[in-house]
């Protein structure tokens, strides 16, 4: 319980502290996969710290970020032609 207000409270920093509107909080533990959601096919997925969080596609499943070792990073939604699809901010906390 303590752990969970503690990552929805770091969460909020994080957006408090001038991600872009419409930013996305996801909160990982270390080790985590989650998906993202993409409007269209071939979309990729490019994250500011990616010893923090990096992207994986796994066969016919669509984009996923995989939590790599505790930290904040931004990830970034980038569809075909280049155009963005979404941002993400990811807070990764130990197990």
């Amino acid at each position: 319980m303590v752990r969970a207000l503690i990552l929805s409270l770091s969460a909020l920093a994080s957006t408090a502290g001038g991600d872009p509107a419409g930013t996305v909080v996801l909160s990982l533990e270390v080790g985590q996969l989650a998906k993202v959601t993409v409007s269209q096919p071939g979309a990729r997925v490019v994250c500011d710290d990616p010893t923090v969080v990096v992207p994986e596609y796994p066969a016919g499943k669509g984009p996923a970020l995989r939590a790599l070792k505790p930290g904040s990073t931004l990830c970034g939604v980038r569809l075909v032609k280049d155009l963005p699809g979404g941002l993400y901010r990811v807070n990764v906390s130990k197990k």
